[in-house]
């Protein structure tokens, strides 16, 4: 009797732990699936918000809405990052004085990639910017070549093809449309070009950031957490003399200036036939730190959980979304040409079979670590 007692206790015990082990995988799931509709969420919503406060609310100080957002995000993780409770302050006198020439690295690239596409944003389509953008792993492709002689492989290097001739197809294309328009004044020309340009440098800043941040740590690791805290700063120190120098004075005389709360000089605050208020402008820039901080902590959390290859994959999914979304709300890509269409096809294509072709080979290394 005494030892069915105990066999039963034993099957007893097995069963739980393997109902325990099913409620904790059930419990994961669900977390990498708030974690993924979240990420899809804000960062489309922070893409919108951006293009709809740079673009149609009139708000066209680029800068200043970034110095905007990183004030915000260093005032929400100081509580966290100073406070004696959390096991960060006691660090930073031991890690600071390691990673600071890094940190102030990684700082300026930071502020050229977002201070270059929060510019492109006033005069270019969000559906463009996010084509353009998806060029990041070809860039940061070219440069592994040539900074860690890490070559491709097949299907990589098809994708990487792809999306690098798709994206060529969508800028030769816009250009051509902008040029084109007889009615188009040379300013709206000139902003067409422009938009294009800042994006493109955006691109390519992202892409070295993103290639030499692991060079500039010098095997230093850092969590996302306390990155954002030490470089958003230095990113700040880099802009704000800028946004000052040039786009202080503008913003002052379009919203406090004498003239700025007189109805007959609304029109300095129209954008179409819509009047935007200055309460409503601020309105916007808050909404957008807010998401900004949300999105980040979201974006470190998934990867942290999950993998940033995962992130990889669904930036297929959310350039598709911002297209989509930018098509309904502002009416974008309706007037794109047919080589624009194609390019964009193509390079979205390209990334879907980079990313295929990444993962594969990120679940052949970790097979391949499992195994020794």
């Amino acid at each position: 009797m005494a030892s069915e007692t105990t066999l039963e206790k034993i099957a007893n015990g097995a069963t739980t732990t393997t109902n325990h082990h099913h409620h904790h995988h059930h419990q994961n799931q669900m977390k990498t699936f708030v974690l993924v509709l979240l990420y899809l969420g804000l960062n489309s919503s922070l893409n919108l918000l951006n293009r709809y406060t740079l673009g149609h609310a009139g708000f066209s100080f680029p800068i200043l809405l970034t110095c905007a957002h990183l004030s915000f995000s260093v005032l929400c993780l100081s509580p966290v990052m100073l406070s004696p409770k959390f096991s960060y302050a006691s660090s930073h006198g031991e890690i600071l004085p390691r990673v600071k020439s890094a940190v102030v690295k990684i700082g300026l690239f930071m502020s050229l990639n977002i201070a270059m596409n929060n510019a492109s944003l006033v005069s270019m389509p969000l559906s463009l910017n996010q084509v353009i953008r998806a060029s990041i792993p070809v860039v940061c492709a070219i440069c592994a070549v040539f900074v860690e002689g890490r070559v491709p492989g097949g299907v990589e290097s098809i994708g990487l093809v792809f999306v690098a001739g798709g994206v060529m197809f969508c800028i030769s294309g816009s250009y051509a449309a902008a040029s084109s328009m007889s009615n188009a004044s040379a300013n709206e020309k000139d902003k067409t070009f422009s938009g294009l340009l800042y994006c493109i440098t955006a691109t390519v800043s992202n892409a070295l950031m993103m290639t030499f941040s692991g060079k500039i740590m010098g095997g230093e690791k850092l969590d996302a957490l306390r990155l954002t805290f030490y470089t958003a700063p230095v990113t700040l120190c880099a802009l704000l003399p800028v946004a000052l120098m040039l786009e202080g004075d503008r913003f002052l005389n379009k919203y406090f200036g004498a003239s700025a709360f007189d109805v007959q000089s609304r029109e300095a605050l129209m954008y179409g036939d819509e009047y935007v208020s200055p309460f409503q402008v601020l309105t916007l820039v808050l909404l957008g730190c807010l998401n900004a901080v949300s999105y980040n902590f979201v974006h470190f959390a998934l990867v942290g959980h999950t993998s940033a290859v995962t992130t990889t994959v669904l930036g297929n999914i959310k350039v598709v979304l911002l297209i989509l979304c930018s098509r309904v709300l502002f009416g974008e890509t309706k007037d794109w040409s047919l080589s624009m269409m194609f390019g964009a096809f193509i390079a979205l294509a390209g990334f879907g079979l980079y990313s295929f072709a990444r993962v594969k080979v990120s679940h052949q290394q970790m097979n391949n670590v499992s195994k020794k």
